[in-house]
């Protein structure tokens, strides 16, 4: 289209992006001299023209002209310098956690807008491709191809992209919480890390990611205004010592509990027991938790057991207990409460006596809080298992740690477990 001037005002310079089945072009308005984008579609397509002309919020680019023959549509906007984010990755951006955050926070209010139009518009296709970022800074939500209004929440086909899409999407519904599963997704693909690898190291973000994340839909947060509370806080969160202490035990029982999705299915209907999990340890992030008041980092542990000890009475299988158990434990652990940890170690151990992990889990609580007999009545305790073969094969870092500190104290400097190869239960 080089060289074309639309409504006698718009001459086409040259085409600058591209996708589905839409182009898009830098043109110049010959009557005010400045640059504009125009955005080329068929004319089925030109649903997004309607929801652009009714919306006005500083991260949607501006509507300002249309045009349309028989078989195209042409939407006019202001041109915004820049390259999306997409764009960036490629180029190996590499984006720091505040400036995640303050996508987060900008997404939350531009997204909250759509939804809080009468009808509400979904959004839908959430990616790094669909977002700008001019060279001020400032984040743009482009590309309104894949948005629905709310009365047509009930749809044919997916309109979103695979690995952003919502899981509902895939079954022609759409809501807020599938904008906000999309919003996830592309924040965790921003951070270009694992997810083991962001609770290691920003466990704040990455819980509130994986919270989004979440398939049940009514899981996930609900709305964008609660989404954009929890990222504020996180911007102003200080980053003391409790933080990073905290960090490390959230990462850690995060991962005791990383293999369930493994382990068997749920019934119908019926969240995932990672996903209820997750519900539990969110409370670990509450700002109560973090300012390490002890009143209130007990009140709000205390609640979390009592969903623990609920979980533990809805799950009845073998590794849902033993993470459940686990979790109960380090609960007591960050608050202090070591009579009670202990408590919820004895009785792993005296219900599940063949839990090798355990062991190194439970040796490493009694030496760091100074309870050396206790430690090495655990020790003979588990090497008499191990010799009558009563333990099952695994292995554990805090295992690991524990038989080497425990020869090293007694002076025996291997036994018949060096010997073989264990794997991972």
């Amino acid at each position: 289209m080089t060289g074309t001037v639309l409504k006698n005002r718009y001459c086409i310079l040259e085409q600058i992006g591209k996708g589905g089945n839409a182009r898009v072009y830098l043109a110049r308005d010959l009557e005010l001299g400045i640059l504009r984008a125009v955005k080329e579609l068929p004319v089925s397509g030109k649903k997004e023209a309607r929801f652009l002309a009714s919306m006005e919020h500083d991260s949607l680019p501006k509507m300002v002209d249309y045009d349309e023959n028989s078989k195209n549509c042409y939407i006019i906007m202001e041109y915004i310098k820049g390259e999306t984010l997409g764009e960036l990755l490629r180029k190996g951006k590499i984006f720091t956690v505040k400036e995640i955050i303050g996508f987060g926070i900008s997404l939350t209010q531009v997204l909250g807008y759509l939804h809080g139009r009468k009808p509400p518009v979904f959004y839908g296709d959430l990616k790094p491709e669909n977002l700008m970022l001019s060279e001020s800074g400032k984040l743009f939500l482009i590309d309104l191809g894949s948005a629905v209004a709310g009365y047509e929440k009930t749809q044919r086909v997916c309109m979103g992209t695979e690995g952003f899409a919502a899981p509902e999407q895939y079954e022609g519904r759409i809501s807020a919480a599938s904008d906000i599963y999309g919003l996830g997704r592309t924040l965790e693909v921003l951070t270009g890390k694992s997810a083991l690898y962001r609770f290691a190291v920003f466990p704040g973000l990455a819980l509130i990611l994986a919270r989004c994340c979440i398939r049940e839909e009514k899981l996930r947060y609900q709305d964008m205004e609660t989404l954009g509370k929890k990222f504020q806080k996180l911007r102003r969160r200080p980053e003391g010592k409790i933080m990073w202490i905290l960090a490390g035990v959230i990462a850690m029982l995060l991962l005791f509990v990383s293999g369930v999705l493994l382990l068997g299915g749920k019934k119908k209907g019926e969240p995932d027991f990672q996903d209820r999990i997750t519900m539990v340890t969110d409370f670990y992030y509450k700002e109560e938790v973090l300012k390490g008041q002890p009143k209130d980092r007990k009140a709000l542990c205390d609640e979390a057991e009592k969903l623990l000890q609920e979980l533990l009475r809805q799950y009845r299988g073998k590794y849902e207990y033993r993470r459940i158990m686990k979790l109960l434990a380090q609960n007591r652990v960050l608050t202090g409460d070591e009579e009670q940890a202990a408590l919820y170690y004895e009785q792993i151990l005296r219900y599940d006596g063949s839990f090798r992990e355990i062991y190194g889990d439970y040796g490493m609580f009694l030496l760091r809080t100074g309870q050396k007999e206790g430690a090495m009545e655990l020790w003979k305790e588990y090497q008499k298992k191990e010799k009558e073969g009563g333990l099952e094969e695994g292995s554990a870092r805090n295992l690991e740690i524990w038989e080497k500190e425990m020869r090293e104290k007694t002076g025996r400097k291997g036994d018949n477990r060096e010997k073989t190869k264990r794997q991972n239960t």
